[in-house]
């Protein structure tokens, strides 16, 4: 191992995925779980130090975090996270409804017996993660429950489209996960809807697992919406 990588614990690896995408999946995984605050700067040359890349990397993987609508760049300022409005939040949980309703009727029609195992196994996983009380972990292994929908919901088109809004959505589902004045109850209540809708999914009813896709981004987004006015004092 070189001095650089014993230096630099986070020096990112050459032989995996293309260095930019690794510095983007650091950076993005960072905004998402709060370590970087809304309106904070992002600073290129401690993360060129503590990444053990080039500036051209760091920029580009800053170009498609903003892409993303996670972070701006300012004249004379440089990148800063962005700062969550509720009005965003809003219509980020407007479409998420509709495509995650589409999502659950094609994952109805075409998933396979193994598919509907894999979603089985996912929800059994997410059960066991509310036990250890760990925001991360329970993350992980709901935004997995999901994923295994929209794969094997089978388009192309729509899983693009939620592509595009999964570094936001994650990043409100961790602000439940941790704010300090998050509802404790919150997530007992998705746990019950998503038991819900698996058990709706698996009994292939589409009208029953779009009405409780309905109510679980409705809580969803009121958790979230009552955090941001919290945080920006307003009543």
């Amino acid at each position: 191992m070189s001095r650089k990588n014993k230096k630099n614990t986070h020096a990112i690896l050459r032989d995996a995925a293309p260095l930019r995408s690794q510095a983007h999946i650091f950076i993005r995984d960072k905004i998402i779980r709060g370590d970087y605050k809304p309106g904070a700067r992002i600073k290129e040359r401690e993360l060129i130090e503590a990444l053990g890349v080039s500036r051209t990397v760091i920029r580009e993987a800053i170009r498609q975090l903003e892409t993303e609508r996670l972070i701006t760049v300012e004249p004379q300022v440089g990148p800063r996270v962005r700062v969550m409005s509720a009005t965003e939040a809003h219509e980020i949980y407007l479409i998420r409804a509709t495509l995650e309703k589409l999502a659950v009727s094609l994952f109805i029609q075409n998933a396979s017996t193994a598919a509907c195992k894999k979603l089985t196994n996912c929800f059994k996983q997410l059960q066991k993660s509310l036990d250890k009380q760990s925001p991360a972990i329970i993350m992980k292994h709901k935004n997995a429950f999901f994923e295994i929908i929209y794969r094997y919901a089978e388009n192309q088109v729509l899983s693009s489209l939620i592509n595009s809004l999964t570094s936001q959505s994650w990043r409100w589902r961790a602000l439940g996960l941790t704010h300090p004045n998050r509802d404790p109850e919150r997530q007992q209540r998705s746990l019950k809807n998503l038991s819900i809708l698996h058990d709706a999914i698996l009994q292939k009813n589409r009208v029953r697992a779009q009405s409780i896709i309905d109510l679980e981004v409705q809580d969803a987004q009121d958790e979230i919406l009552r955090l941001i006015n919290l945080d920006t004092g307003v009543q």
